[in-house]
């Protein structure tokens, strides 16, 4: 028998004496354990043994070698836990199904609290991702025209791998936002569609009122008349409020569409694709005003006085 082969004969039975010893009880205490670049079957056992992953770092490698998995591991981070079987270690390594969160972001979110609730998830440092999200370089990746992300991180579920770099996360959240937004895009700039969508996106509940919403909006922009917003006064502020004084309504800045005329300078907010949808094709109405039912609906109108009519009676039906 050539030496190769007493070599792998030997190496089975290893294999076989091992496999026989006491079974894994496998624990249900959670390790992240990160496959680097470059690294060795050896070097990843022997870290997998002092994690207490695995108690046979040999066994490991010895059945890497047999399964041709010597050096093929994938590099990630991956899901694991203390006292595995080396089989189950090498089938989840090999497998390259490295560890995700899984993390949904919903429609109106600013950016600030896309940073909070990613910082929560443990993936990003608020403070850094929102540096990042200022960034000039990684604006002009994507061509945006404003000063950061605000409004082009697509509200969406996200699977993250873990330790995911947050500018990655960036890009992956823009390119999410240009994948669905593409199709509003053809006829119209960015700048435009994307910052009344974020406004009708903040002033509309229902998806069916949306394209009535924006149209009212259009109208006044047309009419050159001050858009009146009460989102992008409560973007201006340092702190949300459940309702806004007069005082606010004089906020100092570009945001306060109460003294400003035209549209913001930036978005307020990541718009979804129904209200991205509503802005790009509005419905043609005559209206320049609408008001809260209470329900989540509106009254629109199409002069002041009916506007001011519709309040007094809102007002009165609600105790105000």
């Amino acid at each position: 028998m050539s030496s190769k082969k007493i070599a792998i004969a030997f190496a089975f039975a290893c294999v076989i004496l091992l496999s026989c010893a006491k079974p894994h009880e496998t624990s249900s205490k959670e390790v992240m354990f990160e496959v680097r670049s470059g690294e060795t079957t050896s070097r990843i056992a022997e870290r997998l043994d002092s994690l207490n992953v695995i108690k046979h770092p040999k066994l490991l490698k010895i059945k890497a070698k047999l399964r041709n998995l010597d050096r093929t591991l994938k590099q990630g981070i991956y899901r694991l836990h203390m006292n595995m079987s080396e089989d189950s270690v090498l089938v989840v390594l090999a497998s390259g199904s490295i560890a995700t969160v899984t993390i949904t972001i919903p429609e109106g979110m600013t950016l600030s609290q896309i940073a909070m609730k990613l910082d929560s998830a443990g993936l990003v440092n608020k403070d850094t991702f929102l540096r990042l999200a200022c960034d000039k370089k990684l604006l002009e990746e994507f061509n945006i025209p404003f000063q950061s992300f605000e409004g082009c991180l697509f509200p969406d579920t996200y699977k993250f791998p873990v330790g995911i770099e947050p500018q990655d996360i960036l890009r992956m959240m823009a390119k999410r936002f240009f994948e669905v937004s593409e199709p509003f895009l053809r006829n119209s700039s960015l700048d435009t569609i994307l910052i009344l969508a974020s406004i009708v996106e903040k002033e509309a509940y229902l998806d069916k009122e949306r394209p009535i919403i924006a149209s009212v909006f259009l109208n006044r922009l047309r009419k050159g008349m001050k858009l009146e917003s009460c989102a992008t006064i409560e973007y201006a502020l340092p702190e949300h409020k459940e309702s806004l004084t007069y005082s606010d309504l004089r906020v100092n800045s570009p945001y306060n569409t109460y003294m400003n005329v035209g549209l913001p300078p930036g978005p307020i907010c990541s718009p979804g694709k129904a209200s991205l949808e509503a802005s790009a094709r509005p419905k043609e109405t005559k209206y320049l005003f609408f008001v809260s039912k209470g329900d989540g609906s509106h009254y629109f109108s199409q002069t002041a006085e009916e506007h001011e009519k519709m309040k007094l009676i809102l007002n009165r039906k609600s105790g105000k």
